[in-house]
């Protein structure tokens, strides 16, 4: 049983891996495509995933993003703990722009045809929540769980796409305009 569901799972990261890779060229995932590039045949594709859009979003959520006890190491100063999360995350989405967009389109073409905007990731939100602990308590649960919420909105994909395009402003540029807005953020939640 186990070597099965070692196999099953070698499956789905190839084709996770191949979606992946036709994201990153800034191709169309098709199912077609995703077979041919991960030399696995179509009725097993179809399988794993029948429709090209949750698998582009699977393989999106299925990148390997570094854990926030790593990007806080040896950091306790909360201001400086909250910028290394945003700063992540921004840079993070620069990298992996094409995958990003292509997620982004997945989701809003499935939000139109079923009605409903389903959560994926959140993973900043609860980046934001380990950044801010040591000053949980001083916060209370409400002040606590907005400003985590709150700081969420200033980084990621969302935030990469204001400053390239609706802003158009260089990297350092968007750098800065995003550390005024987690500092104008901080400002007004922290304890002094």
């Amino acid at each position: 049983m186990a070597t099965r569901t070692n196999q099953k799972n070698r499956t789905r990261e190839a084709l996770l891996s191949a979606a992946r890779a036709l994201m990153s060229e800034g191709t169309e995932v098709t199912l077609a495509k995703v077979a041919e590039h991960a030399q696995i045949s179509r009725a097993t594709v179809y399988r794993y995933f029948s429709d090209p859009g949750v698998l582009a979003l699977d393989a999106t959520l299925d990148m390997e993003v570094r854990p926030t006890s790593d990007l806080l190491e040896g950091i306790s100063d909360v201001r400086r703990r909250v910028h290394a999360v945003a700063r992540y995350y921004l840079e993070f989405s620069r990298t992996h722009e094409a995958y990003f967009r292509q997620f982004l389109s997945e989701s809003f073409k499935a939000s139109l045809q079923d009605g409903t905007v389903k959560m994926r990731g959140a993973r900043r939100v609860a980046a934001f929540a380990e950044a801010l602990t040591p000053v949980r308590s001083a916060l209370g649960p409400s002040k606590f769980e907005d400003l985590a919420n709150r700081l969420s909105m200033t980084t990621g994909m969302e935030q990469f796409i204001i400053l390239e395009d609706i802003l158009r402003v260089d990297q350092p540029t968007g750098d800065r305009l995003q550390k005024g807005l987690v500092d104008a953020l901080l400002d007004r939640y922290l304890p002094t």
